[in-house]
């Protein structure tokens, strides 16, 4: 037969604020395996500690105790209906409220001062829900659902432009700045793009086209003068030049390849609109130009390249 169940301020006993463990009776098979579950289920301390952590539970690592206490109450919860309904809305308000954190985070970027209402949140909630008429006009028509989930999306993407821009506006303006005092440079030119170029060597060859195959000695650079990444770290069979695919690069590699006759060395500075974007990413700050010193060895014959 399965052991009694011990009664719920048992579970865990309080001792100088600390919750330990009750004491296990494995007398029968049963028994033996919900003390398995609980082994299998139970989280490290590390792990528990990083789950609480996570700004989607709106607490933290310290409060171990209280997760304890609230997981004693939810297998109790399971039940009783009415209070299992309970801890199950609580759950997904605190998950909401995890999301809505987020978003914060996206929308105001950097001012931690402003906050969504909770109070719009929960009336839109229950509209829905109610299916009442709703005080949401799009197009001067009332919403339903699905319309307010589209603009939704389209709201947040926006919003969240908007924080970022706010937040790296300086960063924009040094990465214009940068561009336009490069373009004055002696012997500085400037590709359709915007792609900035000037020629060391004056290659003779051919050039390359779209799809074709370009082995390149390069190096590239940040404005600080930072190297991420040069051909010399991942040489091609000559040992020496890196082969590239015409058309799979950013937009201004892209463009200064098709422009340099083989043979040629330029140095070029792509503008963060034709490289990685105003976001950036990896290794590469918001509003990234970045530089390159390129030398185009040869151009390899391909049958699909663009005529």
């Amino acid at each position: 037969m399965i052991a009694a169940m011990v009664t719920a301020p048992m579970l865990f006993a309080a001792c100088n604020g600390k919750h330990t463990a009750p004491k296990a009776t494995l007398e029968t098979s049963h028994d033996t395996l919900a003390y398995e579950m609980g082994m299998a289920y139970a989280p490290s301390e590390a792990e528990l500690k990083m789950y609480l952590s996570d700004p989607r539970t709106g607490s933290d690592s310290l409060q171990i105790e209280a997760f304890m206490e609230g997981m004693r109450e939810g297998l109790e919860a399971a039940k009783d209906k009415k209070q299992a309904a309970y801890i199950a809305g609580l759950t997904f308000g605190t998950q909401l409220s995890g999301n809505l954190t987020q978003v914060e985070k996206m929308v105001f970027g950097n001012d931690s001062t402003k906050h969504l209402s909770r109070k719009n949140l929960i009336a839109g909630f229950m509209t829905a829900y109610e299916g009442k008429k709703t005080a949401l006009l799009l197009d001067g028509k009332p919403a339903d659902k699905m319309a307010a989930q589209q603009d939704l999306n389209t709201r947040m993407d926006r919003l969240s432009q908007e924080a970022f821009e706010r937040d790296h506006a300086e960063d924009k303006k040094k990465s214009e700045a940068a561009m336009a005092q490069k373009a004055k440079e002696a012997g500085v030119n400037k590709l359709p793009g915007g792609t900035l170029y000037k020629v060391l060597t004056e290659g003779t060859g051919a050039k390359a086209k779209e799809g074709q195959t370009v082995n390149v000695i390069y190096e590239g650079r940040l404005e600080n003068g930072e190297v991420f990444d040069a051909s010399a770290q991942h040489p091609g069979a000559d040992g020496k030049s890196t082969p590239m695919v015409v058309g799979r690069l950013v937009p201004g590699f892209n463009e200064a390849l098709k422009a340099m006759p083989a043979g040629s060395k330029w140095e070029i500075t792509i503008p963060y609109d034709q490289a990685y974007g105003a976001r950036g990413g990896g290794p590469f700050p918001a509003f990234s130009n970045l530089t390159f010193t390129v030398e185009v060895v040869s151009i390899e014959e391909t049958p699909n390249a663009e005529q």
